[in-house]
């Protein structure tokens, strides 16, 4: 029962990418600094030349189509995934949570000179190029973690046994 439990969490964590650092979800509060219209619309104008709409949906959709092909048990589910995606995962749902982020991050005019950056010709080649390299970079390290999953298998095992035995008690 532990193992199922234990397997289960693991894969949605995976899945859904639970753990990232410095998230925010569109329903937590974001007013914990005023966020003047200027700054929530020089982010907006940012997010449409970084094309964050379309790279969110595409990469909740890869993210989706990786774990169904790592585990072939939640195809019959594919539907029910997508549809949480897109009920709590779209860009709409987000969109004004993340503007506020960067506006914390950033200021009004620091986000119109990133906005001026990605518009120019290096910025759009850097639009094309970061993320292939990224997901070269990942899969680098994918392969380097895959070398060494002995290592992690024994050590989740090793848990394991410890917390069944705690259990018994």
């Amino acid at each position: 029962m532990l193992k199922k439990g234990l397997k289960t969490l693991l894969v949605i964590s995976m899945l859904l990418g639970i753990g990232g650092v410095g998230t925010l979800s569109a329903g937590e509060k974001t007013n914990t600094k005023q966020i003047s219209p200027e700054a929530l619309k020089a982010a907006y104008e940012l997010f449409d030349v970084l094309k964050l709409k379309e790279g969110l949906n595409g990469t909740l959709q890869k993210s989706l189509e990786v774990q169904l092909k790592r585990q072939p048990a939640m195809r019959p589910y594919k539907d029910i995934y997508e549809k949480y995606f897109q009920k709590y995962g779209s860009w709409n749902g987000i969109k004004k949570a993340v503007a506020i982020l960067y506006a914390r991050a950033f200021t009004t005019e620091e986000l119109k000179q990133l906005t001026r950056f990605y518009s120019s010709k290096v910025g759009k080649k850097a639009l094309v190029y970061m993320p292939r390299l990224s997901e070269v970079m990942i899969m680098m390290a994918q392969k380097r973690i895959a070398a060494h999953a002995d290592e992690l298998k024994k050590e989740i095992a090793q848990r394991a046994k410890e917390l069944e035995q705690k259990e018994k008690k």
